[in-house]
């Protein structure tokens, strides 16, 4: 499971009073909601309720509460839905993309808010008046043993409470209730943040999250790919390699020390050329995992490098003028290593161009550009070079474009926007 799943699935534990607080903010809006709506619908009430009056003033009173409730409904659910909406999105902590969008003009942004504020107002509403009759009913069970104890009584709800045991049980009963709803209100409050979520989150909202969390994880993967690429070469740098020179040195003197006609020097020889041979083969894959050159000098500088150890001549255009981010020149750096070794392998080309520049300030281009048969892409392989090439571009962001018509010539781009400042030639 990604990391972008694994945040998506699993809700942070929410603590004790954290979800006391968030629940009684909701039962504050939620009882609030239900005072304005129940003031927007008062003429109403009045026309159906009220003494008697005459057709016209019972209509013109039914009309205008129609008419608040037309124009104030919205505005409540609107103003509901936001805070609820930030509340819950601070409470799971995580970045939920900004409020759900409603505009007044468009009633089908009104429809999830609406429909969010009639949950509310009817079973929200009845869950936040029992919370606040238990909360205030217990508040005065607790001090019922003090106005007990002066002669006094107190009354909590069908309940009177007049003798200094009566009080006792009150207190105890309230403290019960109280600590129940203590304990239970994280669950209440995460069950809560998640319906509203759920109820306000467009479709569209919703799927543009996770495609974001999802190149998000693609980028960290393909980050940590390289992470380990240079940990390896690194490895191989400062260790196998130095110890592959020592063993080819030694051998060297004790081929220096043996009389020409010592028997065995033409095996100490031989193991010496093999020593050396090997070495070149580390050296060489080294530099395949992740080139110095790129490091100190930079894309261009790696790519001319690669160009002059292969079998067709390539020419090198590098018009980027300065240094890129690490992680950019990384990526591009492996994706054009991969397309000159797709033209020499497979294209059958005579010779190969690639074009580095930027046309804007902020953009990068990579153009290569072959000779040869064409046909690039067409019969792609899952998990082939074009697919790992793909890949590293969508992780940066960019765009790779495939020219390559049956016959040729071929001709890939690769471009990247918002690419960072330059860094300092080394």
């Amino acid at each position: 499971m990604s990391r972008g799943e694994s945040e998506r699935q699993v809700p942070p534990t929410i603590g004790r009073w954290r979800g006391v607080l968030y629940s009684a903010a909701v039962d504050v809006r939620a009882l609030t909601a239900m005072v304005g709506v129940v003031l927007l619908g008062t003429p109403i009430g009045l026309a159906l309720t009220g003494p008697e009056r005459g057709a016209e003033a019972a209509g013109g009173l039914l009309v205008a509460g129609l008419a608040l409730l037309g124009v104030g409904l919205p505005l409540i659910s609107v103003v509901l839905a936001r805070a609820d909406w930030s509340g819950s999105a601070a409470l799971l902590d995580r970045a939920a993309g900004g409020p759900p969008e409603t505009r007044l003009h468009e009633p089908r942004t009104l429809v999830r808010p609406l429909a969010y504020t009639v949950v509310m107002l009817t079973l929200g509403g009845a869950v936040a008046v029992l919370a606040a009759l238990a909360v205030v009913g217990s508040l005065v069970a607790l001090i019922s043993p003090f106005l007990t104890a002066v002669g006094d009584q107190a009354v909590i709800g069908p309940f009177t409470v007049s003798t200094v045991p009566q009080s006792v049980l009150a207190a105890v009963i309230a403290l019960g209730v109280l600590t129940g709803l203590v304990f239970a209100s994280p669950v209440v409050a995460r069950a809560h943040a998640l319906l509203v979520l759920q109820m306000l989150t467009r479709p569209e909202h919703r799927l543009q999250r996770d495609l974001t969390m999802t190149a998000q994880s693609r980028a960290r993967l393909v980050r940590a790919f390289d992470v380990e690429r240079r940990r390896i070469e690194r490895d191989l740098h400062d260790g196998v390699q130095p110890q592959l020179m020592s063993v080819s040195m030694t051998l060297g003197l004790a081929l220096t020390a043996m009389p020409a006609d010592a028997p065995g020097r033409s095996d100490v020889a031989r193991a010496q050329d093999q020593a050396r041979q090997t070495l070149e083969a580390l050296r060489s894959f080294v530099r395949n995992i992740h080139p110095q050159v790129l490091i100190d000098h930079g894309l261009g500088a790696a790519v001319g490098e690669l160009a002059d150890t292969l079998t067709i001549p390539i020419t090198v255009d590098d018009r980027l003028g300065g240094r890129l981010p690490a992680e950019v020149e990384t990526n591009l750096y492996f994706c054009v290593a991969e397309l000159l070794t797709n033209i020499v392998k497979h294209s059958g080309a005579q010779h190969a161009e690639v074009r580095l520049h930027r046309p804007q300030p902020e953009q990068v281009e990579i153009n290569v550009h072959d000779d040869g048969g064409g046909g690039a892409g067409t019969s792609r392989n899952e998990n082939g070079g074009l697919d790992g090439i793909a890949d590293r571009v969508a992780a940066l962001e960019g765009v790779l474009e495939i020219d390559s018509p049956l016959g040729g010539p071929t001709s890939i781009t690769i471009t990247l926007s918002a690419v960072g400042e330059d860094r300092p030639d080394d």
